[in-house]
């Protein structure tokens, strides 16, 4: 029974306290009613220190009545360290929902002061759409034009007063300027680091893009240097031109040594924009660009370099009319162009006795070629600035061997012709034919033959098309129906006995002709059909090989003792006549 009565002593004791509690009566505690109170992430006693243009500022509110709707947040230029919206509050308020964000604060000096205010809003105000512009002063509006003056378009708030904190938070933010930054852009081809080609002529292109950790509104203009950096020979651009080509016109190089200076062209070649001109690039010398971004505060980025490292950038002084592209990688590379040089050196009156080279098939491999890869010598920007540089010429012979750089040549020889540029290209295709539809942008041709040319196919009949092996001796016979005297004929050349050339037969635009066809076949079995035309010309612009390498029809032992010489003689004496061209020595 004592046991018993122990056990439940505890819960009894309990049970009497709960029971008096209920009777005890609380007094009420009830909100205290009042506008919010609006917090900054940080209340110092004096300014901040100095900091950099982009801030992340956080606020809050509390709001011992209710909820905090939203804020009006403002933050403006200051002479003196500031803790409190002035008043009466003037200040440009942009109604949030948010309580933090990452301020770009504008700088068009070295340093400058900006006053940050908040006041935090509780739910007694219906609220506005996001980024609204609020002004207290005279009375609060919603100031929807965003023009600072009360009129019949704004809206007045009179819930406002009431609703936000009175006194709000502020906090004055010294910020110095941030000098901005610049880089090279990326090789457009492949995405690699951008440089210039070990040698070009008097025409390169450079391309950068600058940023500032202030905000990239605040840059205002790009400059560059050649070689000196002296205050007076910097250059600058406006903040557009982010591609910038320097080109040396052949009427200043031609009577210039030493230094010169160079025509900025700002864009691509067809919405090209003249800028002025640089001082200080050096012909037959190593040359060194710089280049600086600068900010609307007038700082400057560090300076970029190019080139840099190891690498170095020859520029060459161009001195003959035309230009020799090779693209060609073959074994006979060297003979093949040693065969042009000295034909186009033997005309008569010696326009042609000095003549200048590029070789865009240098460095890559035979793989490399057949993927399409550029030479090293190819610029990064071919437009621009293969475009410029073919303009330095009156005439462009191009010859390449089974596998043409198509896309170089799209990109440079139509606009080049198109601004009075003469060319002659001569080509043979190993696999399929124009893929890009390439030869179409600047020869005159409607389509080429598809016969398949595997040197696997046996020499059976029937006969096709087309053929790779073509025997020594087989003549080029000028064709006939054109106006003017016929071209010279021309022959393969003795050595070896068969030629591996990939021939195709071409079909001629409707405004070409043809000037030139293969001898018909005699032997048996007969490897292709006809005397197919391989050659084509489009109103003295561009003649056109498919097929054949000119420099194996240099055949002095097929009645004709000039050999290529001759031909020559008619395409750029008579055919591509001076009278006619456009004067690009002012490019």
């Amino acid at each position: 029974m004592t046991a018993r009565r122990w056990y439940h002593t505890p819960f009894l004791v309990l049970f009497l306290i709960f029971a008096l509690s209920c009777e005890e009566k609380i007094a009420d505690n009830p909100l205290v009613e009042g506008p919010p109170k609006t917090f900054l992430w940080l209340f110092p006693d004096s300014s901040v220190g100095v900091g950099v243009s982009r801030q992340d500022i956080h606020w809050w509110g509390e709001d011992p009545d209710g909820v905090v709707r939203g804020f009006l947040f403002s933050f403006s230029i200051v002479e003196t360290d500031v803790f409190e919206p002035p008043d009466p509050d003037t200040l440009r308020y942009t109604w949030v929902t948010s309580n933090d964000s990452t301020v770009f604060f504008p700088l068009d000096t070295l340093f400058r002061r900006y006053l940050v205010a908040v006041r935090a809003v509780d739910n007694t105000f219906p609220g506005l759409p996001e980024r609204s512009v609020v002004r207290l002063f005279p009375v609060p509006f919603w100031d929807r034009d965003d023009n600072g003056l009360l009129d019949p378009s704004d809206e007045e708030l009179p819930d406002l007063p009431g609703a936000m904190d009175p006194k709000g938070a502020a906090l004055t933010f010294p910020i110095r300027n941030t000098p901005p930054e610049i880089g090279f852009l990326p090789n457009p081809t492949d995405g690699s680091a951008l440089k210039q080609p070990d040698t070009t002529f008097t025409v390169a292109t450079f391309a950068w893009k600058g940023s500032d950790f202030d905000g990239d509104n605040t840059l205002f203009a790009y400059r560059f240097a050649l070689n000196d950096t002296s205050q007076d020979r910097w250059f600058t651009v406006p903040l557009r031109d982010t591609i910038v080509t320097l080109v040396v016109p052949r009427s200043r190089s031609d009577a210039a040594a030493g230094e010169v200076s160079a025509d900025v062209y700002g864009g691509y070649f067809l919405e090209r924009r003249f800028l002025g001109e640089v001082a200080g690039l050096r012909l037959d010398a190593l040359n060194v660009l710089y280049a600086q971004a600068q900010d609307v505060a007038g700082e400057f980025s560090q300076a970029i370099v190019m080139p840099s490292g190891d690498d170095h950038w020859y520029v060459r002084k161009p001195r003959g009319r035309m230009l020799i592209v090779s693209d060609y990688i073959s074994f006979d590379a060297g003979l093949a162009f040693e065969t042009y040089r000295s034909s186009l050196a033997a005309l008569p009156g010696g326009a042609y006795a000095t003549v200048d080279h590029l070789d865009i098939g240098l460095g890559l491999t035979a793989t490399e070629k057949s993927l399409g890869m550029p030479g090293r010598l190819v610029p990064p920007f071919i437009d621009p600035a293969l475009v410029h540089t073919f303009l330095l010429f009156d005439e462009v012979l191009w010859y390449t061997d089974q596998f043409p750089s198509l896309v170089v040549a799209q990109l440079s020889l139509f606009t080049y012709m198109q601004n009075g540029g003469r060319v002659l290209f001569s080509t043979s295709f190993q696999t399929a034919v124009d893929p890009s539809g390439a030869l179409r942008d600047f020869a005159p041709i409607d389509s080429i033959s598809s016969v398949d040319l595997s040197p696997t196919r046996p020499p059976v009949p029937p006969a096709v098309a087309g053929d790779t092996r073509i025997p020594a001796g087989f003549v080029l016979v000028p064709d006939s129906t054109g106006p003017e005297e016929p071209y010279p004929r021309l022959a393969f050349n003795a050595s070896p006995v068969i030629h591996s050339i990939f021939m195709r037969p071409v079909y001629r635009r409707s405004d070409a002709r043809y000037i030139y066809h293969l001898e018909s076949d005699t032997r048996v079995p007969a490897r292709y059909i006809g005397a197919p035309n391989v050659a084509v010309i489009d109103g003295a612009r561009t003649i056109i090989f498919f097929g054949m390498p000119l420099h194996l029809l240099d055949n002095t032992e097929a009645g004709n003792p000039l050999g290529l010489t001759a031909f020559f003689a008619r395409a750029f004496a008579e055919e591509f006549n001076p009278l006619q061209k456009v004067d690009r020595r002012r490019f």
